[in-house]
């Protein structure tokens, strides 16, 4: 055999024992965060604040997020979560800005995952709405309650025996007032 060829049968018996070595794994960096990898963990801290009664912190993890990853299809649906939480009843003052949440989710132009909710809750919370400003336009009305009719009865017939006194005394007066024969 030729030193040649001795050489090739080598370098080929190399080749294959090299075929047979697993490959290192090089350690790639992680990939970086994105809205729809980032968006459930957002999700969870922001429902465990509003459980707790934490609205504002709620309010202030999506408002992070939507800053964070503007345009995405997760920071779109913000507004509606946003609305969700100024509609609580606990956060009466929010109700006007939910509205104007709930409006500015359903004129995206990109139709949202939650549009109907949307609109069913800014027709109802525009419902109340009008129907608190309805009330409060009309006079406090009397109510009657028993109590008062019971008084009324005993003061009309406290002003009877009053007039009927009234009447028996000067009754009284004119007889004294005859002379006697």
């Amino acid at each position: 055999m030729s030193r040649t060829s001795r050489l090739v049968r080598a370098l080929a018996t190399v080749g294959s024992l090299a075929a047979c070595v697993p490959p290192r794994h090089v350690a790639q960096p992680p990939a970086p965060p994105t809205a729809a990898s980032e968006w459930p963990a957002t999700y969870v801290v922001t429902m465990a604040a509003a459980r707790a009664g934490q609205l504002d912190s709620a309010d202030r993890a999506l408002l992070a997020f939507a800053q964070r990853y503007p345009g995405s299809a997760e920071s779109r649906e913000v507004p509606y979560w946003r609305a969700l939480l100024k509609l609580d009843s606990t956060n009466v003052a929010g109700n006007r800005e939910a509205v104007t949440l709930l409006q500015r989710y359903l004129a995206d132009s990109v139709p949202g995952l939650h549009r109907i909710e949307a609109a069913t809750l800014l027709r109802l919370q525009q419902a109340l709405d009008a129907r608190a400003a309805t009330l409060a336009a009309q006079p406090a009305a009397a109510v009657a309650r028993p109590d008062d009719k019971a008084r009324d009865e005993e003061l009309q017939r406290l002003r009877d025996d009053l007039a009927r006194a009234n009447a028996e005394l000067e009754r009284i007066k004119r007889r004294l007032a005859r002379p006697k024969p």
